[in-house]
């Protein structure tokens, strides 16, 4: 039972903190995200900027999907592509915040699209950090 016991506390502890690990990466991923989707990206030293002048478009797909290509205005910016805008479908809004993520890069919108994307890293990588963290909690307990 020893032989068995010393191989499951070695594997389980080494497991649970790549599980951690690879949890804080994908939370950290997430996190990006939302940060992006919210305006929050500004705190870390992205443009962000409001486009007003916003013209949207429907675009069909291959499989029949409508897809929005919004573009706007804003100073010292030409008309600039924003991908993720929030819309209605009926009426293109007045202004869209968005934030470039590099420079000459894409535009992504504050929506709640995004953070909706952003989402899923984030809540996934709590869970995978939280399963690894029990794993190591549980290989470095005595009698295990």
């Amino acid at each position: 039972m020893s032989g068995s016991t010393a191989g499951r506390t070695g594997g389980g502890r080494l497991k649970g903190v790549s599980l951690v690990l690879g949890g804080a990466v994908l939370f950290a991923a997430g996190l990006f995200i939302v940060a992006t989707g919210t305006g929050l990206s500004g705190l870390l030293g992205m443009r962000v900027e409001t486009f007003g002048d916003i013209d949207c478009r429907d675009t069909r797909t291959s499989k029949g999907q409508t897809v929005w290509h919004c573009f706007g205005a804003a100073d010292g910016v030409g008309p600039t592509r924003i991908s993720f805008a929030d819309h209605d479908g009926r009426n293109d809004p007045e202004t869209i915040t968005a934030t470039q993520l590099t420079e000459g890069g894409r535009w992504f919108a504050h929506s709640s699209t995004i953070v909706g994307y952003g989402m899923i890293p984030l809540l996934l990588g709590t869970g995978v950090a939280a399963w690894g963290g029990y794993r190591v909690r549980d290989a470095g307990r005595p009698g295990r």
